[in-house]
């Protein structure tokens, strides 16, 4: 049998993974409690209407984006952490001030 490697197990970085773990695990059970109440939303609105609401649709979207990302980071798929640490590579351009001004002084001149 190997010997225990003790730099393996005091390595801050896996610690901190762990720690993210714990939390997402707590935050997926949450999240599913929350699933459980959606649907049955969901369920009176196609009972009484007979449609889908939409609203409910849209957040489902992003509850399911949620689950397959927490869930390949807890079983080790992926190294990314989910929302909300999450990179989206879809993410809005934003605009810092300082250009917003320049282009400002840009067009006052011209």
């Amino acid at each position: 049998m190997e010997s225990i490697n003790k730099e393996e197990i005091l390595k801050s970085s896996k610690w901190i993974r762990f720690i993210f773990m714990v939390l997402y695990a707590f935050a997926l059970n949450f999240a599913l409690t929350i699933c459980i109440g959606l649907a049955f939303v969901q369920f009176l609105f196609v009972l009484f209407t007979s449609k889908v609401n939409t609203s409910i649709a849209n957040i489902n979207s992003y509850v399911i984006e949620f689950f397959e990302d927490s869930l390949a980071f807890l079983l080790f798929q992926t190294e990314e952490k989910p929302f909300p640490f999450k990179n989206n590579s879809d993410e809005e351009i934003v605009i810092e001030p300082e250009e917003i001004e320049d282009s400002h002084s840009e067009q006052e001149t011209n």
